[in-house]
């Protein structure tokens, strides 16, 4: 070693694809440097330099160790980092690597994969994570989901796809995450607070989908990957290309799904006292179709990334024929044609362009994200039924929302030495929402967001860890006057008067926080982490205004213009223990919020026609704090059991009840068996997974409970060789017993509809290499 001048590497992961950002370390003398956009490093070494070790950590992989006296040569290395030994690590999404250094300080991260995905497949992409413990989907039907991340969801969890902060509709239960299910291949989720480094909306975790990995070789690669559900027929294809040549990289990916009506494990259910027919089990006009597409282009050098990415998501999806108005038996029998997309539905799509460069100095770097988003959601309805003559109206549009979103982030990481990492960033957002159509449930706004942080990460030595910064933000929503026309309800036609559904407004609102976090590795088996947070949210323009019926959640909402500056102070502390047959996680959290912003049933009807009940969006103090705790063995003989528990309770202190929309406790019990290896069938396994939906109970006024229940599924995943090239394929069955149950933060709860039965799911990924 006493005479070279520099060591050279190339950094992969098992699957033979580069890994960005693992950080390469000498030992003892604690030089460093990070792997480029290929993989590559370099370390220049002095004569005199004393390197016995090679150390390579990566937030996804598990650490390698290289003794340099074993190579024959040193000069030239290849090095493969294993998957991290669980994919149920902690939580935490992060797109830049800048940011994945800062949140793996004191903060728990789950990575999951493009495999993860697969094998949890329910054609959604919130479904896929409600398998990890902590999170829940907040539902309706099959098609429409979001996460919830310990008990809060909404506008309380920060989606950032390739950068930046996804933006539509996500105030609304019966508005999904608008990203295409088969466009993901890694994803990083933060349990807990993040409004340090995401700002407002990070309050209660973030979900960050990363770019996928880049091909390593010059040349292209095609992959399809098509599903099939027996509950509601689903068909779903997706065809994906990627290509490199040189420094350039590229790729492109068209989705098309196709569903019908789901079936339920009922054939009734109750609803404002009547019991109502579910004819054949199958929930009328809950099909749809979605179409969605996607492409990248970008130049990566040594010092120097930047990409631009395109995405349009479109969906076409029934609501449930029972969900406008009062159902009544003679409108929910079916005419056979199970994949009829009918009247009430949504048509939703969701365009963006974004933009990712990084700049590096050495051991500094600079980010900057840009991004535009426009975002559709249209609800279509008959006017009757919303105490409106047909006559009146051009068409069947009850409700039109037109988002428009532009952000901007940068970041400037600076790396003084190896131990200390410093971080200065803004972010900026601009909204303006757009309406349309004859009903009225939001205004004309336009809102406008700023923040400045700094953090700091500080390695006191190899076994403590700590980090700390601050934030500033202000914030601001101008809200446009509305006037409703109002209708007689006899004749169903204007009277020529008008009724102010919201004056105008401005607020304006600003916020310092702040965060700081320690970790503390006892041994490489044993690692504990401390966070605390205080953790903001400004009131959104929907809370602030809203005042109409939203149909997806059968209910008429009221904003309230006063709402201030909802704030929270949490702790969050993290145990986690990993061996060879042994993986154990314990996290408990608590959190107490002042002036907690949340809608709450009212027990009266609304005044408006087909309106249900009304509910109101109140601001009071309240606490929440719960526990989750993850664990998995190896057996021998390839038998591998997880076990899950997740609880989260919170308490309104003004009540001292419940607040509503709070998830089920839940334990979840895991086998699977991997078998031998054949000729050309590869990477068998087998699982067997059990779910007890413990009972909630604990609920708001005028809330119903949901009993407990227990779902069993169940799976097998193998690889087939054909003509040189490995299928991927799963078969899974969801709700193996048929069991009606009722998932307590459904939209179709409401109404006392089951969650979908028995279901099928077949997946196959054929990739294509060129």
């Amino acid at each position: 070693m006493g005479s070279s001048q520099e060591i050279n590497g190339h950094v992969l992961n098992v699957k033979g694809f580069p890994i960005i950002g693992a950080t390469v370390k000498t030992s003892p003398s604690s030089k460093y440097t990070t792997t480029d956009s290929e993989g590559y490093f370099q370390i220049h070494i002095q004569p005199n330099d004393s390197i016995l070790f090679l150390n390579i950590k990566h937030l996804a992989h598990a650490p390698v160790q290289i003794t340099l006296s074993e190579l024959k040569t040193s000069s030239s290395m290849t090095i493969t980092m294993p998957d991290a030994v669980t994919n149920l690590d902690e939580v935490t999404v992060v797109q830049s690597k800048i940011l994945q250094r800062a949140v793996n300080q004191s903060q728990s991260i789950v990575i999951i994969d493009q495999d993860f995905l697969s094998k949890n497949n329910t054609g959604t992409f919130a479904g896929a994570l409600a398998s990890i413990p902590g999170i829940n989907t907040m539902n309706v039907g099959v098609a429409i989901a979001k996460p919830i991340i310990r008990g809060m969801g909404f506008n309380r969890i920060l989606v950032n796809n390739h950068g930046i902060k996804q933006e539509g509709q996500q105030w609304g239960a019966d508005d999904g995450l608008e990203i295409d299910p088969f466009d993901i291949e890694n994803v990083e989720i933060i349990k807990g607070p993040a409004s340090l480094l995401y700002g407002s909306d990070g309050m209660g975790g973030v979900i960050n989908i990363t770019e996928g990995a880049r091909l390593a070789e010059n040349g292209n690669h095609i992959e399809l990957s098509s599903s099939y559900q027996t509950n509601n027929g689903a068909i779903s294809n997706s065809l994906e290309w990627k290509g490199k040549h040189n420094n350039w990289f590229y790729s492109a990916r068209s989705t098309y799904q196709d569903y019908g009506d789901y079936t339920v494990p009922s054939d009734e259910f109750t609803y404002a006292g009547f019991n109502l027919p579910i004819y054949d089990n199958r929930l009328k006009n809950t099909a749809g179709k979605e179409l969605h597409f996607s492409g990248t282009i970008g130049y990566g050098s040594e010092n120097f990334v930047s990409s631009l990415h395109l995405s349009s998501f479109n969906q076409k999806a029934g609501i449930f024929t029972g969900a406008i108005g009062l159902p009544r038996a003679y409108n929910l029998q079916h005419n056979g044609e199970y994949r009829d997309i009918d009247v009430p539905r949504q048509e939703n799509s969701h365009h963006a362009i974004t933009s990712n460069t990084t700049l590096n100095f050495g051991p500094h770097s600079l980010e900057l994200d840009l991004g535009y988003q426009r975002n559709n959601r249209e609800e279509l309805s008959f006017p009757g039924a919303h105490g409106i003559s047909p006559e009146q109206v051009n068409s069947n549009l009850a409700l039109g929302l037109y988002l428009d979103t532009y952000t901007a982030n940068l970041r400037f990481g600076l790396n003084p030495n190896p131990n200390h990492q410093l971080m200065f960033g803004t972010q900026l957002q601009q909204m303006r929402n757009n309406k349309n159509g004859f009903e009225y449930l939001l205004p004309v706004f336009k809102s406008f967001q700023l923040g400045l942080y700094h953090y700091q990460s500080i390695d006191i030595s190899n076994n403590w860890m700590t980090n700390f910064g601050v934030r500033y933000d202000i914030g601001s929503h101008d809200i446009k006057r509305h006037l409703q026309p109002i209708y007689d309800p006899g004749t169903l036609l204007p009277t020529g008067e008008f009724t102010e559904r919201k004056p105008e407004f401005e607020r304006s609102f600003d916020n310092i926080s702040a965060s700081a976090g320690l970790s503390y590795k006892a041994n490489s088996q044993n690692h504990i982490k401390l966070n605390l947070g205080n953790s903001f949210r400004f009131p959104t323009a929907i809370e602030l205004s809203s005042n109409g019926v939203h149909h997806g959640n059968f209910r008429h909402e009221l904003g309230d213009p006063n709402l201030g500056v909802e704030r929270g102070y949490q702790a969050d502390v993290t145990y986690l223990h990993q061996s060879k047959s042994l993986f154990l996680e314990v996290a408990a959290f608590y959190g107490y919020y002042t002036d907690y912003i949340y809608l709450s049933p009212t027990g009266n009807f609304s005044p408006l026609a087909s309106g249900g009940t009304l509910w109101e969006y109140r601001q009071d103090n309240a606490i929440f704090n719960g526990f989750e705790i993850t664990a998995g063995y190896e057996f021998p003989f390839q038998l591998h059991a997880d076990l899950a528990l997740d609880f989260v309770q919170n308490l309104n202190l003004n009540s001292n009840l419940g607040l509503p929309l709070t998830p089920q406790p839940a334990v979840v019990g895991k086998l699977e068996y991997d078998f031998a290896e054949f000729k050309r069938v590869k990477n068998t396994s087998f699982f067997l997974s059990g779910r007890y939906n413990i009972q909630q109970n604990r609920t708001d006024r005028n809330e119903r409970e949901t009993p407990d229940s227990f779902i069993l599924d169940m799976g097998i995943a193998f690889d087939v060789i054909i003509a040189n090239q490995k299928v991927k394929c799963n078969l899974g069955a969801n709700n193996l017993l048929n069991t009606a149950y009722f998932n307590h933060i459904s939209r179709y709860r409401l109404l006392n509809l089951p969650e979908q039965g028995r279901n099928f799911i077949f997946t196959v990924n054929v990739p294509i290499s060129l």
